[in-house]
């Protein structure tokens, strides 16, 4: 095998072939072709990958049957130890001595014992009978769509039969106890979660919130979708009790980690990398001398527009509440206006068309100046700049299409956020650390600048300013793909707390064409 610092090369070169063949072959398989579809890379210690491959199986199929599409996850690490393997007997396992690398099939995850205990249509019945749970018209099939999957981190899947439906959150068994306490004394304070049905194992049971998520809601009503004062309520309203739960720090917190992921995908970037971690530590440190930085509120830790439900312009629901702990209410601001800012730029990439664009830019812009009534602007902005340089690793992750170009962009996304910064700097009064100071607004791709409070966010007919393709603004429907960490990021609980960055917040693919064989 390819020598490496953490099996990257391995995963991600042409190398996997030779063991994607070794795994099918010891399976008595074939395999035809495979693709990268997703990376988790953390620099010097390990890295996961999945794999899209069509693989025929003579044994079972016969010798002229056509080959099947199969997932197939790895995982690499040089110089630790696997933590938190649960189930290893369906995995192989290589090394050369220094790099092991383990291969299984979907879904026999070694790290999510329950996971093939639901992804299939005769068996997720059996396995929510035992649980207690009913979904819908026994009469009817069971339908599973898998909205996420993220290999040994989690997946997340909706169960439909007939009308109704309930989310499937497989998770680490470690895990799942403080998760289903979470939801419980969220609901018990009024915050609108879903409820726990049943749990067993790192499964957890989820009922189906009313409404639709804001990520598509404010694609097709822009700022209509809901009021920037009831995202600030819904947050406010994160009760006190949950205070002493551990702190996560925040996305800003691990900017020269996403960087170092970035520079190491793109080598090109690094100088522009550089330039903003210094400026966003020099102007959090800035912020420090003249205001208390501590964390004083009660975040949600993961907040942006695929966590929250809306219906009729009103917010009715809270998704992923895995980080929920003490924080800053910038962070999780920030985090909102930072994934939108990535999503509204879907229009350069052709992605949205520009109709779509100018809603969610002034959406963005109408958000922004609420929030600046709440916390301050300079230090919402960076924390801004500071998510979307995590998201800058989403590309690479997901191998999509065009990924340099993507990350580039993403990273200039995060360069615009820094500028409105420093406007608003430029123009805070002379009460230092006094939020609702006159600050420079988010105006999306139409220019390289900041817009002054008080002028009009982007109309339909303008044309829009920055570039950077972000990911699937649809792609997590469900209650919780559990995210940044990716998620499709936090949920990993002590992980982020020991390894910043480790579960980077991306918005994960949706899988549902992959059905087990």
């Amino acid at each position: 095998m390819t020598r490496t610092q953490d099996g990257s090369e391995l995963l991600t070169g042409p190398g996997a072939g030779g063991l994607l063949r070794s795994a099918v072959g010891n399976s008595g398989g074939a395999l035809h072709s495979w693709q990268l579809d997703h990376v988790d890379h953390r620099p010097g210690r390990s890295t996961k990958a999945l794999f899209r491959t069509m693989v025929s199986w003579p044994e079972l199929d016969g010798a002229g049957a056509p080959a099947r599409e199969e997932l197939f996850g790895a995982s690499a690490h040089i110089g630790e130890r696997e933590k938190n393997l649960y189930v290893a007997e369906q995995t192989l396992v290589m090394t050369d001595g220094d790099i092991n690398v383990r291969v299984w099939r979907y879904p026999h995850d070694p790290w999510l014992p329950m996971l093939p205990l639901v992804c299939y249509s005769d068996v997720v019945g059996r396995t929510l009978h035992e649980l207690g749970v009913s979904i819908g018209d026994p009469t009817m099939q069971i339908a599973i769509d898998v909205v996420s999957y993220r290999p040994g981190r989690r997946a997340v899947l909706r169960v439909a039969q007939g009308s109704g439906a309930v989310y499937l959150k497989v998770m680490q068994p470690h895990r799942s106890g403080e998760i289903v306490d979470r939801h419980q004394r969220l609901l018990a304070a009024g915050v609108p979660v879903p409820e726990v049905i049943a749990h067993h194992n790192g499964l957890v049971v989820l009922q189906e919130l009313p409404g639709r998520p804001l990520a598509r809601a404010v694609v097709d009503e822009g700022v209509d979708a809901c009021r920037g004062e009831d995202l600030v309520a819904l947050l406010d309203r994160l009760p006190a009790s949950l205070y002493p739960l551990p702190l996560r720090p925040p996305w800003t917190d691990s900017v020269d980690f996403y960087a170092g992921i970035v520079a190491s995908s793109m080598p090109s970037l690094g100088p522009r990398l550089d330039a903003l971690v210094r400026s966003i530590r020099e102007g959090l440190t800035a912020l420090e001398q003249r205001m208390d930085m501590r964390p004083h509120d009660v975040v949600h830790g993961d907040f942006y527009e695929a966590q929250v439900f809306v219906q009729e312009g009103r917010v009715v629901g809270l998704l992923d509440i895995d980080t929920v702990g003490p924080g800053r209410r910038a962070d999780d601001l920030a985090c909102l206006l930072a994934h939108l800012s990535v999503l509204a730029d879907y229009g350069n990439a052709g992605r949205i068309d520009k109709a779509m664009q100018s809603r969610v830019e002034r959406a963005i812009s109408t958000w922004q100046a609420v929030f600046d009534q709440r916390v301050d602007p300079t230090e919402l902005a960076l924390r801004s700049a500071g998510v979307v340089l995590s998201l800058a690793t989403g590309p690479h992750r997901q191998q999509e299409t065009a990924w340099e170009a993507a990350t580039e962009a993403i990273v200039r996304v995060a360069e615009q956020w820094v500028d409105i910064a420093r406007a608003a700097e430029r123009s805070r009064p002379e009460q230092p650390g006094l939020p609702g100071s006159t600050a420079a607004r988010w105006v999306g791709p139409a220019g390289h600048h900041p817009v002054p409070t008080g002028q009009q966010p982007l109309t339909a007919g303008q044309q829009p300013l920055a570039s950077r393709p972000p990911l699937s603004p649809v792609d997590r429907q469900g209650p919780g793909a559990m995210t940044s960490n990716d998620s499709s990021r936090p949920g990993d609980g002590d992980v982020r707390a020991d390894t910043p960055g480790d579960d980077s917040p991306t918005q994960e693919r949706s899988i549902s064409s992959i059905v087990p064989n």
